[in-house]
């Protein structure tokens, strides 16, 4: 700590050596040569420390760094996913039912992530005017395995 300390004052003393030399020199001949041997003698200052090896920087290894934990942006990852997926099968949902002539007021889809990274449907939700044909073309889109629900009642 001593020798960091002894580094900074050094650099400091020789910053301010250099803006003062600068300053009494501003108007002369001499300036752009002053202003060259100022700034080699700051840079000596500056690479003595580690020339000599008494201020040295170690770099830690990756693995002794914490790691956060990468569950938790896994569960945010798929929670988005599920957001994501629930809402563009929605709209192709909604499309199809009014393509059919069915009135849907509400589709509520479960998505399920699976450890796998697979996409499952388990169940679709639904407020619409003619269920029955809704939970058709539901389950002809989605699968016959898909439970739909009436939302009306």
């Amino acid at each position: 700590m001593d020798t960091f300390r002894a580094s900074v004052t050094a650099v400091a003393v020789a910053s301010a050596a250099v803006c003062l030399v600068e300053s009494l020199v501003s108007g002369t001949r001499l300036r752009k040569q002053m202003k060259l041997l100022l700034d080699a003698v700051l840079a000596i200052v500056i690479l003595i420390p580690f020339a000599n090896g008494s201020i040295a920087f170690e770099m830690p290894e990756i693995s002794d760094i914490p790691q956060p934990e990468s569950n938790h942006a896994l569960e945010i990852y798929n929670e988005s996913l599920s957001r994501t997926a629930a809402e563009n099968i929605g709209a192709v949902l909604y499309e199809q039912l009014g393509a059919a002539g069915i009135s849907c007021g509400k589709l509520d889809i479960d998505v399920n992530i699976l450890a796998e990274g697979s996409i499952s449907i388990s169940r679709v939700t639904v407020n619409a005017d003619d269920f029955e044909a809704a939970r058709d073309i539901i389950r002809n889109s989605l699968g016959s395995g898909t439970e739909v629900i009436d939302g009306s009642g």
